[in-house]
């Protein structure tokens, strides 16, 4: 088959696109094109890639494992291509980065610049505080927080993040961890309604029974709950740095915090990372060393 090459290309728009119109809009082809390479390829390797109807598309089995297999082969010839061009011009290609709804918002304005600054480079933020499926939901690389690192993926440790407690200036003056338990509190609704509030400081770790009065599935809804004085709430210190240094909450019980958890930068695979994603994951790894409460 001549220019197989490009028909993996189209393949692999297709499947990201999720129709043969919306790749044959992207690349400039005609739609009869792009199914006449799909077609060859199909013959080429004697499997069905897609199933199509008038209404919709959707890969086969066959399909996905081609999809997932021969993505990283390309990523590889791509990223060899590009290491011949000049520096300025090395950022070439696509990349899906899975960030905390939190941090993701400190993130943003950077990640807009550094595509800014690389014409070819095309990214794809999910602001999701959700554990992702990467692979099959085509996700380059996700920023995680957790106690230890995902067992199955790729992962490298970024940094520590301290998690104390807060509250509205005029909210009742807390002496002890013990007192939390006959007041309001907010918590992320990924916990547990009766899970316990686990409290460390230097020495000592203690568990409570906590009144949770408002669950927020975002870390901008418990910090505005907390401003609005609903209740004290644990928040990570580096998105609540500005809300302190404003005035609109003030830290309270500051020789306790959550225990600590640590943010991992987790690949769906090791043995290839391509320039423009260590280049992403180097441009949050220097970012975080400007950040209050990670290290």
């Amino acid at each position: 088959m001549k220019n197989k090459l490009n028909a993996i290309s189209t393949f692999l728009r297709v499947a990201e696109a999720g129709s043969f119109s919306e790749a044959a809009r992207q690349t400039g082809m005609k739609q009869s094109a792009v199914s006449q390479q799909i077609a060859a390829l199909e013959e080429e390797l004697g499997v069905v890639l897609l199933h199509r109807t008038t209404r919709a598309m959707a890969l086969t089995e066959q399909g996905e494992r081609y999809r997932r297999q021969i993505q990283p082969l390309l990523d590889a010839m791509q990223e060899m291509e590009s290491q011949l061009r000049p520096p300025q011009q090395q950022l070439q290609g696509r990349v899906h980065i899975q960030l905390p709804s939190g941090l993701g918002q400190i993130y943003l304005p950077h990640l807009l610049a550094l595509q800014m600054e690389n014409a070819g480079l095309h990214l794809t933020l999910s602001l999701d505080d959700r554990v992702s499926d990467l692979v099959s939901e085509g996700i380059d690389i996700a920023l995680r927080l957790s106690s230890e690192p995902p067992d199955s993926l790729a992962a490298r440790m970024l940094t520590r993040i301290t998690t104390p407690l807060f509250a509205a200036p005029g909210f009742t003056p807390i002496n002890s961890p013990e007192e939390l338990a006959v007041l309001p509190f907010v918590r992320f609704s990924g916990i547990a309604q009766a899970a316990p509030l686990r409290l460390i400081s230097e020495n000592k770790t203690v568990e409570l029974r906590v009144n949770t009065v408002f669950r927020a599935n975002s870390s901008e809804g418990l910090l505005q709950a907390i401003q609005a004085g609903i209740g004290v709430g644990a928040m990570q210190l580096p998105l609540v740095t500005q809300a302190v240094q404003n005035g609109t909450v003030v830290r309270v019980l500051p020789a306790w915090r959550l225990p600590d958890r640590f943010l991992y930068a987790v690949f769906p695979d090791a043995r290839f990372i391509p320039l423009r994603i260590r280049r992403v994951v180097e441009m949050i790894e220097s970012l975080l060393k400007t950040l209050p409460g990670a290290n």
